[in-house]
């Protein structure tokens, strides 16, 4: 049950994060200007646009 109860709480602060991300980099046409992320060690990682 705590499991759950973490799971779902990090996914509200996830999207909480994901909606104030928005406001810096997403276009006036509300496409993200950042299509994915780069760790140092060069893998990169993809944004999916499904929600």
């Amino acid at each position: 049950m705590i499991k759950k109860q973490y799971k779902s709480q990090f996914k509200n602060m996830l999207d909480a994060f994901a909606e104030r991300l928005y406001t810096y980099v997403a276009t006036e046409t509300g496409e993200w200007s950042v299509k994915g992320f780069i760790d140092v060690y060069k893998n990169i990682y993809t944004i999916s646009s499904s929600s």
